[in-house]
């Protein structure tokens, strides 16, 4: 199957007016080797860094790790056995949030954290880059890599998208399988 096809599979379709961008975003398990430049990955950051958060607190952290890189090779062994094929992205970020500050204990940290990815994540898509988070790996592994202040919360996978013509068929299959998005999901009252 062609990448194109699995792009196409994947777009998500709205009877409402919702913008393309919004319908198009998906979370591959193929990635291109081809590296991501600093200059794109500080552009990518800089978005999470002004995502809202309570207070202005900013209780995220983020750990960059580039493929072939000894951080890399150790928070690629965190993953569980599915997510194997994390391992060929280019990129690597793992997501912390940070539960207590000199404001004390932060109620929100994950819920900022959340909206510091999803900037993250859209940053990286108007560069033409695409992102897979995963929660499937050992939090608990990749606490020890981290400052003690930092909780691992999410794995992210960040690289152009890769040949699906040339990935494993068991990959092919799960990522050209439309995900729906349920319709009873809020109430106008």
């Amino acid at each position: 199957m062609k990448t194109q096809d699995i792009i196409d599979l994947r777009k998500y379709k709205s009877e409402k007016n919702v913008s393309d961008f919004f319908l198009s975003r998906f979370s591959p398990r193929v990635f291109s080797s081809e590296e991501v430049p600093n200059s794109d990955l500080e552009t990518i950051l800089e978005a999470a860094r002004f995502s809202p958060s309570s207070y202005n607190r900013q209780p995220w952290f983020f750990y960059v790790a580039k493929n072939g890189s000894s951080f890399f090779q150790k928070l690629s062994e965190t993953l569980v056995e599915g997510n194997f094929w994390a391992k060929k992205a280019p990129v690597l970020i793992l997501a912390c949030y940070i539960e207590k500050d000199q404001y004390g204990k932060n109620e929100y940290a994950q819920y900022d954290l959340g909206q510091a990815v999803s900037a993250l994540v859209y940053q990286a898509q108007i560069l033409g880059y695409y992102t897979h988070q995963m929660a499937g790996f050992d939090k608990e592994k990749a606490k020890t890599l981290v400052d003690k202040n930092h909780t691992p919360f999410v794995l992210i996978a960040l690289g152009k998208i890769g040949d699906y013509e040339k990935a494993d068929e068991e990959i092919v299959e799960m990522d050209k399988t439309p995900k729906e998005r349920k319709n009873d999901w809020y109430q106008l009252i």
